[in-house]
């Protein structure tokens, strides 16, 4: 819905909700927001010592941390909530504020706030001091969870469990944050040295990925062609075991034909030798029939003289 504007949250203050009327200071109202001011107490960690900032200012040296309460008490409702952004001229003086950045719908009380002096000096932190401003933001409809709510925090106090925590919480003397800082700056050197190191490690492993990749795919394009070879391989083999086949079907056509051809042989000798027999044969009758037409003709030549004289005597 968007931030409420200086004249809405001034309307919400005199209505009784926003911030209470008697902790609610005009000055600090700004064109979209308000500034939250340190509240009454205080409290040092390391020490969970509880400061009456109203009478003493509350003293951070360098790298020591702290506690405050807003001055200011909220009563947000149910269908607004608060949005919490540090103030510049805090961060100028070192101080990192530690605390959330929301404050849920329908909450009611004070605020309570962490500090961090970051800086190398020592730092006063006083009642009244603006520490951040809150934004203050309508929702679309109403929320059906609650914003839960601290008892002491309703009435101004620290809760003992934030005071536990201040109390045994590390604080280290600038020395030592500024040794640790160094410490720190050599890592972030070393770091940066071996993402060097890895760099240069990182472009042999990059090449040899790219050669492996180009391996790889020779490797595709030679299985490919040792597929191609071994089914042609396949088809000659195949042709070959055809043509054995064939050929030994016209081996053993022409063994057979040898053989028939041997058979003819011996047939055809015997058939000449058959041959030869009978020329011989019928030599022998055509003498014998020479002899006969011979004899014949003598046996006429002795009876035709006798037969011719008594014929014509």
């Amino acid at each position: 819905m968007g931030p409420l504007i200086d004249a809405e949250i001034q309307e919400y203050v005199e209505r009784g909700m926003l911030i209470q009327r008697n902790t609610f200071k005009p000055t600090s109202l700004e064109a979209s927001s308000y500034d939250i001011r340190v509240g009454a107490k205080g409290v040092l960690g390391g020490e969970g010592r509880e400061i009456a900032l109203e009478q003493e200012a509350m003293e951070l040296s360098p790298g020591a941390y702290g506690g405050v309460i807003s001055l200011e008490r909220l009563m947000l409702p149910k269908d607004i909530y608060a949005r919490i952004g540090s103030k510049r001229a805090l961060s100028y003086d070192g101080v990192i504020l530690l605390t959330g950045s929301l404050v849920d719908p329908g909450y009611e009380g004070h605020l309570l706030f962490g500090l961090y002096n970051a800086s190398q000096r020592r730092l006063l932190i006083r009642q009244g001091r603006k520490i951040c401003n809150v934004v203050f933001e309508r929702l679309s409809q109403t929320p059906e969870r609650q914003a839960p709510s601290d008892p002491d925090l309703r009435t101004g106090n620290f809760p003992e469990a934030f005071i536990d925590r201040m109390a045994n919480m590390e604080v280290l003397p600038w020395m030592q944050i500024s040794e640790r800082v160094k410490q720190i700056e050599q890592i972030t050197a070393d770091i940066l040295d071996l993402k060097a190191r890895y760099e240069d490690v990182l472009k042999p492993i990059r090449d040899l990925t790219e050669n492996v990749q180009s391996l790889t795919k020779d490797v595709t394009m030679l299985t490919a062609q040792t597929s191609s070879i071994a089914t042609d391989v396949s088809d000659l083999n195949k042709m070959v075991s055809e043509n054995s086949r064939q050929v030994g079907q016209l081996t053993t056509n022409l063994a057979t034909m040898v053989s028939q051809i041997g058979a003819l042989q011996t047939a055809g000798q015997t058939h000449g030798e058959a041959i030869s027999t009978l020329r011989t044969t019928v030599g022998r009758f055509n003498l014998l029939i020479y002899g006969l037409w011979g004899l014949l003709l003598l046996g006429v030549g002795a009876i035709l003289p006798t037969k011719i004289k008594k014929l014509f005597g």
